[in-house]
C-alpha cells in the first residue's frame, strides 16, 4: 500500500513539474523564433512602458500559444499514464 501511495505522490509530483519545464523550454524556443523573425530579442517584461504595444502583444501570443500548446502536450501525454496496481 505504502508503494501505490507513493507511485501517486511522484505521478502528481510529475504532473506538476514536467507540464512547467516544457512550457519553460517551448518559450525559451519561442524567444530565439523571435529573435529570428524580428532581429530583435523578446521584451523581458511586455508590460513595461519602454516596450511598444505591438511588440508587447505580439510576444505574449506568441509565446502564449507556444508555452500552451507544450504544456497540453505534456500534459495529455501525462494523461496516459498508470499507477500499477
Amino acid at each position: 500500500m505504502k508503494d501505490l501511495r507513493n507511485s501517486r505522490t511522484m505521478l502528481a509530483a510529475a504532473g506538476l513539474l514536467i507540464p512547467a519545464v516544457a512550457a519553460h523550454a517551448a518559450r525559451k524556443a519561442a524567444g530565439k523564433g523571435y529573435h529570428v523573425v524580428t532581429k530583435t530579442d523578446p521584451p523581458r517584461n511586455p508590460a513595461h512602458p519602454d516596450v511598444a504595444w505591438k511588440e508587447a502583444i505580439l510576444w505574449t501570443v506568441a509565446s502564449g500559444i507556444v508555452a500552451g500548446l507544450a504544456r497540453l502536450g505534456v500534459r495529455r501525454w501525462l494523461a496516459e499514464t498508470r499507477v500499477p496496481e
